[in-house]
């Protein structure tokens, strides 16, 4: 089955990611990236937020052309913000092949709550306008399945993040290496304003050794003591954020408010390299890895602080739920080569024309 995917292709981990899983299961893969008609000022303005410009009307054209030319059996459309819904509808009728829109976003959120980046309240547009059309939709989260069909969607369904095996593994740090990652805990990720930065500064208090990795938001966020303390945050991309991981006793996972996380890739990318996970409790992530078994939560600062100092005086429970957890992201197949197998299954069991899963 030949997949097509469309996107942005912006980070390895999204795109490129999937595709090279789809090839790595023996089945045929092309891609269409549309970053490049989004050139100039102009270009940049309407990446920003979709309007009918000319970057636009040009993206949806040779995306059609793609389609016709590699005669997909089927088109996977990665946060198709810039899509028409004419183009969905052309890709189906014209081309026959089976569409499938995923977005790891939350388009609903400005619906739902209006806390968001104000763009964000135009950047959907297209996207949900598309919803009809597309055969398939997955979303990231549970909350958006009903959002989808309300929005005319067929059929919904929810794709997890994934880690990436190669890229995400247990990893032996050299002296170096310790000396710049080694802590009692690090959270590697961006800010947001829903009390991250007090969970961290209540682990700082209690004493504990911890490392702050992400963007630059985060240095103009931080009171001036805790930028003392972490000094200048930076990202950590690649292997250096794998060696983040690797270097710490445990790892914080904050789950996003504005996107309505109930889980996180982080989640599967901090087990799989074989670190404590050690994240906000939620219903849905104590599912996929047992509370105090294969991962630690929270739901205080203080409940934070109380199950970090107890963990940091006990090394061989670290070691235990840590190997447990590595064994069950595994074990319940957690891989984005997993989730390809999983979008396989599901196009193998879609009506193209009704857009009914028979037998997903």
């Amino acid at each position: 089955m030949k997949l097509l995917i469309a996107g942005a292709f912006n980070y390895p981990i999204y795109e490129r990611a999937f595709l090279d899983a789809w090839r790595d299961l023996g089945l045929p893969a092309e891609e269409f990236d549309w970053s490049p008609v989004f050139s100039g000022v102009s270009g940049k303005v309407q990446q920003f937020i979709p309007v009918l410009g000319p970057a636009a009307v040009r993206l949806n054209s040779l995306l059609r052309q793609k389609v016709l030319s590699e005669h997909p059996d089927v088109v996977l459309i990665w946060r198709g913000i810039h899509v028409f819904p004419s183009t969905y509808h052309f890709i189906r009728e014209k081309c026959h092949s089976i569409v499938v829109s995923y977005n790891n976003d939350d388009p609903f959120g400005p619906r739902a709550h209006g806390d968001v980046p104000w763009h964000h309240h135009f950047l959907w547009r297209w996207y949900l306008k598309s919803l009809p059309f597309a055969d398939l939709t997955l979303v990231f989260r549970p909350v958006n399945v009903e959002e989808a069909r309300e929005a005319g969607a067929k059929c919904v369904g929810v794709m997890l993040p994934y880690f990436i095996p190669g890229k995400d593994r247990p990893l032996v740090l050299g002296d170096d290496d310790e000396q710049a990652y080694g802590c009692d805990v690090v959270f590697a990720g961006h800010y947001e304003n829903d009390g991250r930065d007090r969970h961290l500064a209540a682990l700082v208090d209690a004493g504990l050794s911890v490392k702050l990795f992400g963007g630059d938001e985060w240095n103009s966020r931080l009171p001036s003591f805790y930028k003392e303390y972490f000094r200048l945050v930076r990202p950590a991309i690649g292997d250096d954020y794998i060696k983040a991981l690797c270097g710490a006793k445990m790892c914080l996972c904050f789950l996003s408010r504005l996107n309505r996380d109930v889980y996180t890739r982080r989640c599967f990318e901090i087990t799989s390299c074989g670190s404590l996970l050690l994240s906000e409790r939620t219903k849905e992530l104590t599912k996929i890895f047992r509370e105090d078994e294969e991962a630690v939560y929270f739901s205080s600062s203080a409940e934070l602080v109380e199950k970090a100092t107890w963990l940091k005086s006990h090394p061989d429970e670290i070691a235990r739920i840590a190997a447990a957890g590595l064994r069950r992201v595994h074990a319940d197949e957690h891989s984005v080569h997993d989730r390809a197998r999983q979008l396989l299954s599901l196009v193998k069991h879609v009506d193209a024309r009704k857009g009914q899963i028979w037998n997903p």
